[in-house]
């Protein structure tokens, strides 16, 4: 007789709870009927890049970038096929959410059954995934350890491993922190042959598809990248570059975690309340109570599918080391799913508390699956017909920037210091950076970079931000020759109430009469 959890939901539910969660996202990220809202954060950045990349340029060469070339690529790829459009992100979003809760379901079928497959994945979506709609690489790099996750908790052939060892490598592709992910995969193998006490031949079957397969997804991928660029440039932009300088980021360090606590005056964050401590307490908290309860019940409930869950733990103890080393809160919304996963499991049991707890889960769910979209429609908003098609905008400053800059700019034009605004105006970054940052993250030469491109193209405009008037003698801080320069050659046209300033080059032809103290 087989396990309730074996038996699976029915195709016809789970098809009608995917389409709920679909709809539940496109309110969240277009404002009916159709318009999607601005891109803000660091998908932004991810844009602006594979615009250029779009354009004929290459990461590396021709841009700095110190990820892998996978999110450039795939923005590159979709700009190519529909051009550059705003809606672009937004759907990728979408897709990306629904895949979460199929692959969720799909998981949550191997170690339970009932109406409780459906909680994680609804959850995900309704409280951290809908808290931080920002298309970056995290977010494709944790899609595809999920799939890898899915894949390999089917079974453990040979090929089911050659398809995670291949969704790890695109993973990495992504994030090259990822590379964790099939050394953790590998010791699981070695884990549950030690378990079955099958033949070694076999366990040397598996560990060689999964990494044989790992390996060249990432070679093929990326052997392209590093014939044109070179491999010391390829390995000093992937490797060395976030060795030296990612720590010297405010948001690069083990101290961003527990930072960040959601501001209780937009009323649109109230949900984050609950999101914010939940992921912290769960990560990696659930992961361990885990192993302690392993080791206490494994000989007393061997009904319990242990392999499947041990697989589960692992690989989303792995998606927490990932980012272990600045465990921002942004970074442990996007691996959260299986915390989430493995929470649900725990409180899926008879016991009064957990019960209570599980119905719990269920009410936030409905509650946020109805609230969160009526906030989003309802609360103030102000749309623009950008070169990228008409955009929602939600933050009034943001707004005012925006169409500020489209007034006084037309596409190709050249601007520099918002990689969003690069974007969203089809505005051309004249340096090898798409932003600069006070701390040792920028570099001399970059800032020399930016300097010699704003002298060689008579760049117009330039966006700066608070952050970057931290003092000049601060430690890592290399923006003091490109302060010396804007104040030299250019001035303030433009303070807007977010603290951003646009400043405006002096020798302009149009440059505005007034200028804004």
């Amino acid at each position: 007789m087989s396990a309730p959890w074996e038996v699976g939901p029915r195709p016809g539910l789970v098809l009608l709870v995917l389409l709920a969660g679909g709809i539940f996202l496109y309110l969240q990220l277009f404002i009916l009927p159709a318009t999607p809202r601005a891109a803000v954060g660091d998908q932004s950045i991810y844009l602006h890049s594979a615009a250029r990349m779009d354009a004929g340029q290459l990461i590396y060469r021709d841009y700095d970038a110190f990820t892998l070339p996978g999110t450039d690529v795939l923005y590159a790829v979709l700009f190519r096929l529909f051009g550059v459009k705003a809606w672009i992100p937004q759907v990728m979003l979408l897709f990306v959410g629904v895949m979460s809760s199929w692959l969720s379901v799909k998981i949550c079928a191997k170690i339970m059954s009932g109406s409780a497959v459906f909680l994680p994945g609804l959850l995900f979506l309704t409280l951290p995934y809908t808290s931080y709609l920002d298309a970056t690489h995290h977010l494709y790099s944790a899609l595809a350890a999920t799939s890898a996750l899915a894949v390999a908790i089917e079974g453990r052939t040979t090929a089911h491993l050659a398809w995670a060892g291949a969704l790890w490598g695109l993973g990495t592709c992504f994030t090259q922190s990822l590379m964790l992910g099939p050394l953790v995969m590998a010791l699981f193998l070695v884990w549950e042959h030690c378990r079955r006490k099958g033949p070694r031949t076999a366990l040397f079957k598996k560990e060689g598809s999964l990494l044989a397969s790992y390996a060249a997804t990432v070679a093929a991928f990326n052997s392209y990248f590093v014939w044109k660029v070179g491999p010391k440039q390829f390995v000093y932009y992937t490797v060395t570059f976030i060795a030296r300088y990612f720590s010297s980021y405010e948001i690069g360090t083990w101290k961003t975690y527990m930072l960040g606590w959601p501001s209780t005056h937009n009323w649109a964050n109230w949900p984050d309340l609950i999101g914010w401590p939940v992921i912290h307490l769960l990560i990696p908290l659930v992961y361990l109570l885990f192993f302690v309860r392993y080791w206490r019940e494994w000989r007393l409930r061997p009904q319990e599918p242990w392999e499947p869950l041990m697989l589960l733990n692992v690989t989303g103890l792995c998606l927490f080391l990932t980012i272990a080393s600045a465990p921002a809160w942004n970074r442990l919304y996007t691996v959260s799913l299986p915390a989430l996963i493995m929470l649900i499991w725990f409180l899926n049991s008879p016991f009064r508390l957990e019960r209570a707890l599980l119905r719990s889960s269920w009410a936030i769910v409905f509650i946020l699956a109805i609230g969160r979209p009526i906030v989003t429609q309802t609360r103030w908003k102000a749309l623009l017909d950008l070169p990228t098609g008409r955009t929602a905008f939600l933050d009034p400053a943001l707004y005012q920037e925006t169409k500020w800059l489209q007034e006084r700019t037309h596409p190709t034009e050249y601007f520099f210091g918002d990689q969003l605004l690069c974007f969203a105006l089809e505005l051309q970054n004249p340096s090898r950076v798409a932003y600069v940052t006070p701390f040792g993250f920028t570099r001399p030469e970059e800032i020399r970079n930016v300097i010699q491109t704003l002298e060689l193209h008579k760049v117009r405009f330039v966006s700066w931000y608070p952050g970057l008037d931290d003092p000049a003698d601060a430690e890592g801080n290399n923006l003091g020759p490109l302060r010396s320069y804007l104040q030299s050659h250019y001035h303030v046209a433009e303070r807007f109430t977010n603290g951003h300033t646009m400043w405006e080059r002096n020798d302009s032809a149009t440059s505005l009469s007034v200028t804004h103290s």
